[in-house]
């Protein structure tokens, strides 16, 4: 068979059949090399809808994030309410394990009534907006693929 055919994933010049036997032993192997081809020869193309997709998805999700907030007892203040933001993007320049971000909201001083505050949940995001434009920047690729930072 020429490679032309192989990279073009056209096997119908062999003997292949849809038996286990066939698969196994003639078509897995041709079309593992011919996606590897295609993969080396398109590696910017891919990559760029690699980053790209991830990057409209983070996009959305910055827009309307998940978060839940908890109460934290310190030792030595009354408390804290911190917001746990769900988070499976980069996160300076890695992903978490855990796949989530801490964010201080405030002090039960300043909250009272802890997480039953009526405007709990609106600080909450204003504080985790703030936190995001200003500690998660958003990092970006150019059409040459160098990186940068908004």
């Amino acid at each position: 068979m020429k490679k032309e055919k192989i990279k073009n994933f056209d096997f119908r010049d062999k003997s292949i059949d849809s038996s286990k036997s066939s698969i196994e032993i003639a078509l897995l192997p041709l079309a593992e090399s011919a996606f590897e081809s295609l993969c080396k020869e398109n590696k910017k193309v891919i990559d760029a809808y690699v980053f790209w997709k991830e990057k409209i998805d983070e996009l959305k999700y910055r827009l309307d994030y998940t978060y839940k907030l908890f109460v934290v007892k310190n030792r030595d203040a009354k408390g804290s309410i911190l917001a746990r933001v769900k988070w499976q993007f980069k996160y300076k320049g890695e992903y978490r394990k855990p796949a989530h971000i801490g964010v201080y909201i405030g002090s039960l001083n300043d909250f009272p009534k802890g997480l039953e505050e009526n405007n709990i949940h609106l600080i909450a995001k204003q504080k985790i907006d703030e936190y995001l434009a200003s500690k998660v920047p958003l990092e970006l690729k150019d059409i040459n693929g160098k990186d940068y930072t908004l």
